[in-house]
């Protein structure tokens, strides 16, 4: 659960490398005071550049087996099974671990949840809540 890169990839203008500066980890804070108006709440705040400012998405990565992705490949859509068999890297035979970026794992758990692949919706929410954990101690 970080980013894709622990360095920037930005390239500035009139500049011919990329910037690379380190990349700070998203995390969760106080909403901030401006002027006599506080807003409730927190804040979550996005993975970004400390140079730059260039900003990044959390990407988390979920473990499934072979079974789970032909579960998946019988009920969604061919553009959802070719984006999850993209990023799918096997690591022991017969497991895979599928990285998507936060956004994309919201969408993909409401779809699975919708389509009743349930176990595979609670897999991306449980690594997601993971994610949510580690900004709030961060």
């Amino acid at each position: 659960m970080a980013t894709r890169t622990a360095t920037c990839t930005e390239i500035p203008k009139n500049a011919h490398e990329a910037c690379g500066g380190g990349i700070r980890p998203s995390y969760i804070g106080p909403a901030p005071i401006v002027g006599a108006n506080a807003q409730k709440g927190d804040i979550t705040y996005p993975a970004a550049c400390e140079v730059c400012g260039k900003t990044y998405p959390d990407t988390v990565s979920v473990a499934m087996t072979v079974a789970d992705l032909e579960m998946i490949a019988d009920r969604m859509s061919r553009s959802s099974r070719q984006e999850l068999q993209a990023t799918a890297t096997e690591r022991p035979p017969g497991q895979y671990a599928v990285e998507l970026t936060e956004d994309r794992a919201r969408d993909f758990a409401s779809k699975a949840a919708n389509l009743g692949l349930v176990p595979i919706a609670s897999k991306i929410r449980q690594e997601l809540d993971g994610l949510m954990t580690q900004r709030r101690q961060r």
